[in-house]
């Protein structure tokens, strides 16, 4: 009834043992990731200070 003459399985035989090799191949810039860590990092910590910063009016 129907006919699939195209079996052949395609797969990326190359190797891929670790995070960085994904990384790479996935065409993710890492400077671009550290940078929008760092961000992420220091909008953090600067809502984190804000939060603990003790009322000068409770004293």
């Amino acid at each position: 009834m129907f006919k699939n003459t195209n079996t052949a399985k395609r797969a990326d035989l190359r190797k891929k043992t670790s995070l960085l090799d994904e990384i790479l191949y996935s065409n993710v810039d890492i400077q671009v990731c550290m940078v929008t860590l760092a961000v992420f990092v220091v909008l953090l910590l600067s809502v984190l200070s804000v939060a603990t910063a003790q009322n000068p009016y409770m004293l």
